[in-house]
This record gives C-alpha cells, sequence and structure tokens, in this order.
C-alpha cells in the first residue's frame, strides 16, 4: 500500500511541475516585459503611409553617358521598358513626340533620362525606336518611339513602379509596355 500512495504522489507531482513552470515563466516574462516598456509621453507621429508627392531627388543633375535599354517582366504590370540597371522608365502624358515638357520642380521628381547619344537596345527593343531628343537646357533625353523618358524619384529600389497611373505636374505617369505604348 505504501508503494501505491508513493506512486501516486510521484505522478501527481509530474502533473504539477510544468502548471509550476509555466507559471514562473509568465511572471519572469511580465516582470521583463513591465521593465522595458518605453513611456508613453513621445508617441509615433509620423504618417503611416508615404506621402503621395515624393520629395524631390537629391539627384539635382540626372545622369548623362550611355544608356541602354532593357525589356522586363514585372509581375502584374506585364513586361515593360527598363534601363539597363533594370530601373522602371515612365513616359508623361502632356509630353508630345520629342517634346519633353517635364522641367524645373517637375524634373527633380520625374528624372528625365539623359544621354550622350542615341541608346543601345536590347532582347525586345526597337532599337531604331531608341533615339534621344534635345531639351531646352540643350540635354539630350532618351526616347522610345518619339515618347521622352523618365525616372521616378519616389523608386527607390530597381524593381520599384511607384509612379505607375500617378497624376502629378498636370499629367498622368505611365510604363512602357514592351510595345512601347504607355499602360493603362
Amino acid at each position: 500500500m505504501i508503494r501505491a500512495t508513493t506512486a501516486g504522489v510521484l505522478a501527481l507531482g509530474v502533473l504539477t511541475l510544468p502548471g509550476c513552470a509555466a507559471l514562473e515563466n509568465q511572471d519572469a516574462n511580465s516582470a521583463a516585459t513591465t521593465s522595458t516598456r518605453a513611456p508613453v509621453t513621445n508617441p509615433r507621429t509620423e504618417p503611416l503611409t508615404a506621402a503621395s508627392n515624393p520629395p524631390p531627388s537629391n539627384e539635382r543633375t540626372p545622369p548623362i553617358g550611355d544608356v541602354s535599354l532593357a525589356v522586363e517582366d514585372r509581375g502584374d504590370l506585364g513586361e515593360i521598358i527598363v534601363d539597363s540597371s533594370g530601373r522602371t522608365l515612365y513616359t508623361f502624358s502632356k509630353d508630345a513626340p520629342n517634346e519633353p515638357t517635364c522641367y524645373g520642380e517637375c524634373a527633380d521628381t520625374w528624372l528625365p533620362l539623359l544621354s550622350d547619344s542615341d541608346p543601345a537596345g536590347g532582347i525586345g527593343i526597337d532599337v531604331a525606336s531608341a533615339k534621344t531628343t534635345p531639351r531646352r537646357e540643350g540635354r539630350d533625353q532618351v526616347t522610345y518611339r518619339g515618347m521622352p523618358l523618365y525616372r521616378y524619384a519616389g523608386d527607390k529600389l530597381d524593381i520599384d513602379a511607384k509612379g505607375q497611373g500617378l497624376d502629378m505636374f498636370g499629367g498622368e505617369w505611365r510604363v512602357l509596355t514592351k510595345a512601347g505604348e504607355p499602360l493603362n
């Protein structure tokens, strides 16, 4: 009989140990949490979403040099035209063929793609449609099928296309499809 009682006490002790350990862990976690909590005197004040109009680019003078255009598959956008580093390129609805209209503050946010010569083209690019057109400050801007091309300052990564469909500076900004048409 003593054996059964000892076995019963041991079994009861084994069953209650995990419960005690859990209570000890809960107390330890509560103590750690309360001692490291930040005071509510300085709540977050920055906006939760990005501003619709990004700040102007830090690149006051867009890079000039040899340019190459390529076609890249961007999932939901499909195959679009990008520069040789993979940055998304855009057209502006206010521009007429070979007539850029984005200058000043507009060009600080939408950086014209500038080149010293007609751009090269990768697979899927009609090289005969990749040209340049003069800007009023004397530089040459890359065009595709006559449409001046821009980079968006709000695109921080090469794969970003945050400018697609934005209505800024009096017109709409669109990426170019593989066929050279603005994506709707």
